[in-house]
């Protein structure tokens, strides 16, 4: 089975068009790191904890001065978990699923900027080349009574001698945080 994924994998990898935007309009095609073309610059450990760092500051401290440092101008922030939150879990709302949450790193200082700072911590971290997972814990102050965990994904590139986080993609439990923001009442809830 492994090899049977192994080498569905690498004949995916080597039939992917030249280019490295997705065909579907939302994230980059990824090389591994032996891919002729690539570039041999990756992130290393320390850099990748620095990345998933900036990103947890932006979301427990944030500051105007962070989000410019940490992120490309034309950032973009993919995340139906916080679109469920703005739309406050109704359907048939004027941001659609599936949609860029922020597409742009003025849109998302706009959106986090006018947040009240929200406990996360670091659960694991996990890196490539150029991407940088985040598996991360809300709970505390602001998050009861259910805590809230999810998942995010940073595609980074370099510039001016540093990372910075080009796209998120970022998933965590929305049903638990509506619920503790009061906006989803359960029923049917045993004891």
């Amino acid at each position: 089975m492994l090899m049977a994924m192994a080498s569905l994998f690498a004949a995916c990898v080597l039939a992917a068009p030249e280019a490295n935007r997705n065909p579907h309009g939302w994230g980059t095609l990824k090389r591994p790191s032996w891919y002729p073309g690539r570039s041999p610059q990756c992130l290393s450990d320390g850099e990748a904890q620095g990345v998933a760092d900036n990103f947890k500051n932006l979301i427990a401290d944030y500051s105007d001065a962070l989000a410019n440092a940490s992120l490309t101008e034309d950032f973009v922030d993919y995340s139906d978990s916080v679109i469920e939150l703005i739309d406050n879990g109704c359907p048939n709302t004027p941001v659609a699923l599936g949609t860029a949450t922020f597409d742009s790193r003025a849109s998302f200082e706009a959106g986090q900027g006018a947040q009240p700072a929200i406990p996360f911590e670091q659960l694991n971290i996990w890196h490539n080349c150029d991407t940088v997972t985040i598996r991360w814990l809300s709970k505390g102050p602001g998050q009861e009574p259910a805590q809230v965990t999810g998942i995010i994904v940073l595609e980074t590139v370099y510039q001016t001698n540093k990372w910075l986080i080009k796209t998120v993609y970022s998933e965590f439990n929305s049903g638990a945080w509506l619920v503790n923001l009061g906006i989803f009442k359960p029923s049917n809830c045993s004891a």
